[in-house]
């Protein structure tokens, strides 16, 4: 079936694209991330003509090329490269045809003609290498194949420990060598009749030379009948190497090549195929690696061993009294497979050992208490994995906490005292505090425009009953700010992380470019206090144009970035179980990121009408009117420049260029919201907002998400920066999500004389949250 290059695809699917967004319905994807496929090709060969091209051959080579999730562009050959190791390589210098066909007739030249017969010698062969390329570039794994005047050579390929012509595996001993045969034109259903096998210690000087001219130890075996050769029966596919073969800490090469009935023997050994170098791992190093996975926390171990030392233990917090669930499975070490997988908590009873990989889910009283998973492989080495989990019992009894993991500018002083003037565009983090949590009616201190006497206005919280939390404490671990113990006190978060913060990372100077929370804890093998919050039963706002590049970039797979736009995908396993989009969003299939002239507009999709949705059925739509129509820019019209800006300023308070995380391909999520016997499929992810701009892929895309459906409380996602716009309109949006999706109440708050009067754009719910006093974090 015809199809265009998977990225390219986005463009020309545009239409359908938005359709699919805007309507939010697809299954949800319960399965790990699969990374792109390489595409495969097979090669077949019609009967060898050795009398219509005297002193020559002729072979009609055809094949079939296809990719799992494109299309291919073209094939390459090439007929006897220089060097076959340097033909695998992948930016080998060698004579390669491009072509579009779906076949070639080789010719194949006898150079020392065989009086007796009437073509061309048999002792001579030729060599034929064909790979597939993709629409994207990618090259399938080289097809290699050997014509003799007589016959098709037959072919064998390693297949465990796979071989590579960049890199010598570590390997335990024993090991099991693992490979695949094939006799193309073999009368046993395609299997060689035997295999010869030669192990050679590269410790010994002497077999260095293998390596530059890996060939020439086939000359030397045929040239005097294989002497030091194993043979191995045409049936066997593996064949064990022990430590009376080869010691640890010793390097080998292991030759490998197959006979067909003919006589005729595997006419090259190369690097990536039938020619393995290893090295003979030491003792203690031989177990697998144990890779376990939750909501929690993605963590797979640097290596094997069955150690009880604390500090191979998996440190998560999670609640307790609820539902956890682990999962597991295994990397085994070159030349072994995993065979089991048992586990037990706390002193408890192993679990019967079964196939790997493997699940256990469970509830747990408050306190520390520990997961054992073990892995066995199939020469018996086991390995352990230790989950130490905190289970914390908190009850959520404030209302709402606001995580400020911003790193906006912070204020400078003079050697007077007096405020310098800001550098950086608006707002910084004190101009954010005010615009957030302000009281109002209070004087503001340091003002430049004009100089004083200025009372502020209330910030967009002000009524709301809130605490605040600022996580740029200076921490070795930015992640320890934000612990589970402190977000359990809590029924809603507000986490906010902006574009720049996002790009902060732990290997820059944290005493200048301090690292967010949010991408602290977003790490491979590290526990995320927000994942396990969300799981206990909070509900979260995630906000900002840098929460989703905070929360993936440490995932970041470069090549399949777009220009201005970076992208994360499930097929890469760039977003995936573990990550808040993935999991709490339910974003799954692609998210990019970018800057740039960008226009922020109310969904045709949000439309609500549904109830009965959320993890208890209780769950009704909001009134999605109530979300302001489009996020609009600020201009001295709407705005006026803030006391804390001077008049020169203006460039820094009204942006032209704007961040956004959005859902670049289509992302429905459907869910059985019915009874027993009773089905009742709908929508479970709806879009608030759409993001359009000349950079972006497609039209339009989702950039503000709500989730309602059964695998999680409901979770709200902005992609964008809600202060980025005018007061009226980031006003509008705080109170659409605090009143009409969390039903939270809003009061008056107590306003000096003078000050501008509070904006309530709408009364209040009849829901009363218990009061909490505000921290002052700015007048």
């Amino acid at each position: 079936m015809f199809s265009l290059p998977r990225r390219n695809r986005l463009a020309a699917l545009a239409l359908p694209i938005a359709l699919a967004l805007a309507v939010a319905a697809c299954e949800t994807i319960r399965v790990n991330p699969v990374p792109d496929q390489p595409p495969t090709v097979t090669l077949t060969s019609g009967p060898i003509d050795t009398v219509s091209a005297p002193q020559s051959w002729l072979v009609d080579i055809a094949w079939v090329a296809t990719d799992p999730d494109g299309q291919i562009d073209h094939v390459e050959y090439a007929i006897d490269p220089p060097h076959l190791k340097q033909a695998m390589a992948a930016h080998a210098e060698t004579a390669w045809v491009q072509t579009h066909e779906n076949h070639v007739v080789a010719r194949f030249h006898a150079s020392h003609p065989d009086s007796m017969g009437p073509g061309a010698t048999a002792s001579e062969f030729h060599v034929f290498v064909l790979r597939a390329v993709d629409d994207r570039g990618v090259r399938s794994p080289n097809v290699v194949r050997a014509f003799y005047a007589y016959t098709v050579a037959p072919d064998v390929r390693i297949t465990r420990p796979i071989p590579s012509i960049f890199f010598s595996p570590s390997v335990p001993v024993p090991f099991r060598m693992d490979w695949v045969g094939n006799d193309p034109d073999g009368a046993d259903g395609g299997r060689p009749v035997a295999y010869r096998m030669r192990l050679l210690n590269l410790n010994d000087y002497g077999n260095v030379a293998y390596l530059a001219d890996p060939d020439s130890l086939l000359r030397e075996g045929a040239a005097d009948g294989w002497a030091g050769w194993s043979a191995v029966a045409g049936d066997s596919t593996s064949h064990v190497i022990t430590t009376q073969e080869i010691g640890p800490g010793q390097t080998g090469l292991l030759a490998l090549v197959a006979v067909d009935e003919a006589g005729a023997t595997t006419a090259y050994l190369d690097f990536n195929r039938n020619f393995l170098q290893f090295t003979a791992a030491p003792p203690g190093s031989t177990g697998p690696r144990v890779h376990i996975f939750s909501p929690l926390v993605d963590f797979t171990y640097a290596s094997g061993g069955y150690s009880l030392d604390p500090l191979r233990e998996i440190v998560v917090e999670a609640p307790a009294h609820q539902l956890l669930a682990f999962h597991w499975d295994g990397v085994p070490t070159p030349g072994r497979q995993l065979v089991s997988v048992r586990w037990k908590l706390d002193d408890g009873v192993w679990s019967t050992p079964s196939p790997p990989p493997g699940t256990a889910q469970f509830t747990l009283d408050p306190g520390t208490h520990r997961l054992y998973v073990e892995l066995t492989d199939d020469f018996n080495e086991t390995s352990l994995g230790i989950v130490r989990i905190s289970a914390i019992d908190v009850t959520l009894q404030s209302e709402l906490l606001v995580v400020n993991d911003t790193r906006l500018e912070v204020d400078k002083f003079t050697t007077g005292g007096a405020p310098t003037s800001y550098t950086q565009p608006w707002p910084s983090r004190a101009e954010l505090d005010t615009f957030l949590f302000a009281r109002g009616g209070y004087p503001w201190r340091g003002t430049k425009n004009p100089p004083s006497g200025v009372l502020s206005t209330p910030g967009l919280l002000a009524g709301y009953p809130f605490d605040t939390l600022g996580t740029r404490l200076g921490l070795e671990n930015a992640a320890d700010g934000v612990p589970l113990r402190v977000l359990a006190q809590y029924r809603h978060v507000i986490w906010l992380v902006d574009q720049r913060g996002s790009l902060f990372s732990a290997s820059v100077d944290q005493g200048i470019f301090p690292v967010t929370a949010l991408r602290a804890m977003s790490r491979p093998g590290v526990a995320s206090a927000l994942a396990a919050y969300i799981q206990m039963g909070g509900r979260v706002w995630l906000a900002g144009g840098g929460t989703a590049f905070a929360s993936l970039a440490e995932f970041d797979r470069r090549s399949n970035n777009q220009g201005q736009i970076t992208v994360f995908t499930v097929d890469d396993g760039e977003l995936g179980p573990g990550r808040p989009l993935y999991d709490a969003a339910h974003v799954r299939s692609a998210i990019g990121v970018t800057k740039s002239d960008l226009s922020m507009n109310r969904s045709a999709a949000a439309i609500g009408g549904w109830s009965g949705h959320g993890p208890d059925g209780t769950l009704s739509a909001p009134d999605y009117s109530h979300a302001p129509a489009a996020m609009r820019r600020r201009d001295p019209g709407t705005d006026p420049l803030p006391p804390t800006r001077l008049a020169s300023q203006a460039a820094l308070y009204y942006p032209t260029t704007f961040p956004a995380g959005f859902v670049m391909e289509p992302d429905t999520i459907r869910e059985d919201f019915g009874t027993p016997g009773v089905p009742r499929v709908e929508s479970a992810l709806d879009t608030v907002y759409d993001v359009s701009g000349a950079v972006l892929p497609i039209p339009s895309a989702p950039v503000m998400l709500y989730y309602h459906g059964r695998d999680n409380v409901p979770f709200v996602y902005t992609g964008f920066e809600p202060w980025d716009y005018t007061r009226d309109d980031c006003q509008g949006l705080v109170d659409f999500v605090l009143h009409d999706i969390w039903g939270l109440a809003k009061s008056a708050p107590g306003v000096r004389p003078g000050a501008a009067p509070l904006h309530v754009q709408r009364p209040a719910t009849s829901r009363v949250s218990a009061r909490l006093d505000p921290h002052r974090m700015r007048p």
